[in-house]
């Protein structure tokens, strides 16, 4: 893993940091591609013995295992096509592109070649995620009601997408892992104030098969807030991604309606039985999940494995993504 040659195109804030993780897990043949001379002289202040290149096309006739793509989402489908078309396996950053048909496109052409398209849905390697689905299988917190997901904060703000693409496809994303179906969307509700059909702030209602989800983002938020509420028939489920003591809070809380035959003669009540038990937070071995998925892209790229959130993972988050425009 250590001699992988990995390139990298757009080295930006998001690109800094997988650059910085790269170094991390120890990959020493690290060259950066982007069209911000600025960006290039700072990644190599950062980091001075990784290579630089200012012209694209001479970036792609490099011997690269696999290249990282962390630019704009308008851009990624043209870069992905010729990354692709010059023989290399991807890891493009959420989402892949910007409608399904460019995805699907990208899928054809990377299958045609047996190349594989990696897709950059960190929370799919978020230990804290994973240990939430492995109660969800256990019926730990009983029959699932509802799933609320909030994801707040002011900035950054982008104006290539909306809110929805940028922040609640984290959530999607996630539900789609948690739940291995695709959500179906009933209700969206977004406001564009700063510029006009770009939603800074978005609502989504949607459900899978009996359970209801409410998806909230805003990058127009005075406090930065990452929540997702589990209700369930038997215990209640809070993950506060900054609540960084215990992120993970399970409730023995529950509510349900005595039968009527339980009544007594010439009794009844309006008010639902409310139990109260204690609150159970677990202790989770926590690693970084951008660095968990930099890892699983380099094993992906050696042949040992293939890769979680592969094409057909960014296909069906597309679908619901696509009902969001």
């Amino acid at each position: 893993m250590k001699n992988n040659q990995i390139g990298i195109v757009g080295v930006g804030y998001w690109g800094t940091n997988i650059v910085n993780v790269l170094k991390k897990i120890g990959v020493k043949n690290i060259c950066c591609y982007d069209r911000v001379s600025n960006n290039l002289k700072e990644i190599k202040k950062k980091f001075p013995k990784i290579k630089i290149e200012n012209n694209y096309k001479k970036f792609l006739k490099n011997k690269f295992d696999g290249i990282i793509i962390a630019v704009d989402t308008n851009s990624h489908f043209q870069i992905a096509k010729d990354c692709l078309n010059n023989g290399f396996n991807i890891f493009v950053e959420k989402p892949v592109t910007n409608n399904i048909k460019k995805l699907k496109y990208l899928d054809k052409l990377a299958n045609s070649k047996k190349l594989f398209i990696m897709s950059g849905y960190v929370y799919f390697y978020n230990d804290y995620i994973k240990y939430i689905k492995k109660i969800l299988k256990k019926n730990y917190l009983g029959k699932i009601y509802y799933v609320s997901c909030e994801r707040l904060n002011l900035g950054p703000v982008r104006n290539d997408i909306n809110s929805a693409w940028d922040l609640s496809s984290h959530d999607i994303a996630i539900c789609k892992y948690l739940f291995e179906k695709n959500l179906s969307i009933k209700n969206i509700y977004g406001y564009d104030f700063l510029k006009k059909n770009i939603n800074d702030i978005t609502s989504i209602s949607a459900t899978i098969d009996q359970i209801k989800f409410d998806i909230k983002s805003s990058w127009l938020n005075p406090e930065k807030i990452r929540k997702i509420i589990i209700v369930g028939k038997k215990k209640m489920l809070l993950f506060n991604e900054l609540d960084f003591d215990s992120p993970i809070k399970i409730y023995n809380k529950y509510a349900n309606y005595p039968k009527v035959n339980n009544f007594k003669k010439n009794f009844f009540t309006q008010k639902a039985n409310i139990y109260f038990g204690s609150t159970f937070s677990p202790k989770i071995k926590f690693s970084s999940p951008l660095e968990n998925e930099m890892k699983e892209f380099l094993l992906c790229l050696n042949g040992n494995k293939k890769p979680l959130t592969s094409s057909k993972i960014s296909i069906d988050i597309m679908k619901t993504l696509e009902k969001l425009k």
